[in-house]
């Protein structure tokens, strides 16, 4: 190394705080494994990133919110040193279940799943028919089977007379139910007048809301159309069922105090920031995003979003990033994910402490960061 004229500067701090989700619905679909796979195979690479900028001197820190914002180290710890601890999210709350009549022949026809579920069974070759009108008024059945607002009947069965142990189903995917009113109908299009084809045909049709299943019995005649249930979804029932308490606000809030000066130094590097949440904030964030740019490291700081899967909320971890120019990633898959995560952790890292980078900090400017593209970064299948 060439020796610089007066000595070698002295090493600024730079500190990297990662902000992780952990309420219940990242434990879903391996999000939560992903996490903690895709943050400890980038450590190595951010040592060497470090490495190969001696000015500077990288402390890390995680924080991790859902019904409240905990720090999973008690103090920043050197990156040389520094040892990823897995997290692990909230446990889904504990709910009651389709009963094995039912479960047996939604698995055995590939039936999916969500939030809101609603199944109809009977027991010979007549042709029922589930239909459920959402709170916008649109009725979902064999004629209609994707609705606006993401309602689906995914299963429909007896249309030709093919099974004695048929089964509906109509669902929307996890966070996706509308709120609002919902009514539930079996209507008997067609008596296919085969063995046991005796009318009135008796049924039983399951609702589950948010996994809380009620289940209703009755006999219907051919052509007769039966209004079985109506239930309605309001906000707080869906803060419940989507995955329980995200307190984003708060956990910016956390980070506010921590970068506070003292414990920040005057000389420090802008920190890095990395948020990655699956979903959108159940408390104040307004307020935690507030108190974070009052900071002059929270609002100097290189802020990077990550989003998991279709239901993060792109538009609250672009205020987080507050820069035009730098996008929210989303990711879709593990793949992704770690692709993400590597380039926080290894691109992100080295612009921020590079000279230029320093240049930056002490004229009051930002960091030099090239945000990469989504369909850069996209791989594989969607899974979340």
């Amino acid at each position: 190394m060439v020796k610089r004229p007066g000595g070698e500067l002295a090493k600024r701090p730079l500190h990297f705080i990662w902000i992780c989700d952990t309420s219940a619905s990242m434990s879903m679909d391996g999000k939560i494994q992903s996490l903690n796979n895709a943050i400890r195979e980038t450590i190595p690479q951010m040592k060497l990133v470090a490495n190969e900028n001696p000015n500077a001197e990288v402390f890390v820190k995680t924080l991790r919110f859902s019904r409240d914002a905990q720090w999973v180290q008690n103090d920043s710890v050197p990156l040389e040193s520094f040892i990823w601890t897995d997290l692990s999210a909230d446990d889904l709350p504990r709910t009651a279940a389709f009963s094995a009549e039912f479960r047996g022949r939604l698995q055995r026809e590939g039936a999916k799943s969500g939030d809101v579920q609603i199944s109809l069974i009977w027991n010979n070759y007549n042709d029922l028919d589930l239909h459920v009108i959402c709170p916008s008024g649109e009725e979902i059945y064999f004629g209609h089977r994707n609705s606006c607002c993401g309602g689906e009947l995914d299963v429909d069965m007896n249309v030709s007379p093919t099974s004695e142990e048929p089964v509906e189903n109509i669902y929307w995917p996890p966070s996706g139910a509308p709120v609002g009113h919902y009514k539930v109908l079996v209507n008997h299009y067609k008596n296919h007048h085969r063995p046991g084809c005796i009318d009135p045909t008796s049924f039983k049709v399951a609702v589950s809301v948010g996994g809380i299943v009620q289940e209703f019995t009755g006999l219907i005649k051919t052509r007769e159309k039966k209004l079985i249930h109506e239930f309605d979804l309001d906000e707080s029932v869906m803060a419940k069922i989507g995955g329980g308490n995200t307190d984003m606000g708060m956990a910016l809030q956390t980070v506010a105090e921590h970068l506070k000066i003292p414990p920040m130094t005057e000389r420090a590097l802008p920190p890095i920031l990395v948020l990655v949440s699956d979903g959108q904030p159940t408390d104040d964030f307004e307020s935690g995003l507030r108190l974070l740019m009052e900071q002059p490291w929270g609002k100097k700081a290189v802020r990077i979003a990550i989003g998991i899967g279709q239901d993060a909320n792109l538009d609250i971890l672009q205020k987080f990033i507050g820069h035009l120019e730098i996008k929210p990633l989303l990711a879709n898959n593990p793949e992704s994910l770690v692709r993400y995560i590597k380039w926080a952790s290894t691109a992100v890292l080295k612009a921020a402490s590079s000279p230029m980078g320093q240049t930056g900090a002490l004229s009051g400017g930002h960091s030099p960061i090239v945000a990469p593209l989504n369909p850069e970064f996209s791989s594989g299948t969607d899974v979340w």
